[in-house]
């Protein structure tokens, strides 16, 4: 039975390229090249829906942000968690403005001069990571930490000061470099959060938000493809072993374009495009047994 192994392709792709021997291309830069191409040209050329799967994860308890791993490219909605459907965002604007976060501000302290060392315990919380500031209008600390714990989080300053955040406990600490000035107001803003299931998610900047922030752990659900895995013994096979003559030609082609042989990219490319039909001619063959969805 004829195959298709890493072996296979590095033979196909020395034959293409006139690079027979080792010291002409190493081994080990032509595996570059291979997997350069089949993990990253490859699927952005064809979604490939021998890796197009579910990808899901468990939500914790107050925590809003979950980064999108590596090992997918990308996602597509509609997304569920705990099979109930999520409103879908990819637009900040949009996800704000209809899942709003509203602030709390006002003056929690005035400077005497002499005073340094400031402290608080907010009315209402948990509070919302990443969203208080405290400020004198010289030195300002603020929050950027995604993820909730309940230890004390410290805050960034513009200054030397040194200040610390407790999400469960709303306590907020801040140590001003120099003295607020006497009567200067200091400023205290933030969010308070309820905790429950969510109703939307907002998909951005390879991360998940959620709104509201979860309440204990839900099994978030979408569809997405995933990476392939790099070839890398001799006896290694890619997902599905057709795949291996267009491998062979896209890496071919990148080697030639690198090195400027522009001629030989050419003629490359139309025995490249022939094998991307073919590797394609699959999915579409399983897309003819499925009916379009209507779009109301």
């Amino acid at each position: 039975m004829a195959t298709w192994t890493l072996a296979d392709i590095r033979q196909k792709v020395r034959q293409v390229t006139g690079r027979l021997s080792s010291n002409e291309l190493t081994t080990t830069r032509l595996d570059e090249y291979i997997n350069q191409y089949y993990q990253f040209t490859f699927p952005a050329e064809l979604k490939l829906e021998r890796k197009y799967t579910f990808y899901e994860f468990l939500t914790e308890a107050n925590q809003q942000y979950y980064d999108m791993p590596s090992t997918f490219t990308n996602v597509v909605p509609p997304a569920k968690i705990d099979n109930l459907d999520l409103l879908w965002y990819q637009s900040p604007p949009s996800f704000e403005k209809e899942n709003p976060e509203q602030y709390t501000l006002g003056v929690e302290w005035t400077g005497d001069g002499a005073t340094t060392a400031f402290s608080t315990t907010v009315t209402g919380f948990p509070i919302l990571p990443g969203t208080t500031i405290v400020s004198d209008g010289v030195e300002t600390f603020s929050d950027s930490n995604q993820d909730y714990t309940t230890s004390n989080v410290n805050l960034g300053s513009t200054g030397a000061g040194t200040g610390t955040v407790n999400y469960s406990t709303g306590v907020v600490s801040v140590n001003f470099a120099v003295a607020p000035a006497n009567g200067q107001d200091i400023n205290l803003s933030y969010v308070i959060f309820k905790a429950g299931r969510p109703t939307a998610v907002l998909f951005f900047n390879e991360q998940f938000k959620f709104f509201p922030v979860p309440d204990q752990a839900y099994r978030f659900k979408v569809q997405g493809y995933q990476i392939v895995t790099p070839l890398v013994n001799a006896t290694d096979t890619p997902d599905l072993e057709q795949w291996g003559p267009c491998i062979a030609y896209g890496a071919a082609r990148d080697i030639c374009a690198d090195l400027a042989e522009m001629d030989r990219y050419q003629e490359i490319t139309a025995l490249y495009k022939e094998q991307l039909a073919y590797v394609l001619k699959r999915t579409n063959q399983n897309l003819l047994n499925t009916r379009a969805a209507p779009m109301f």
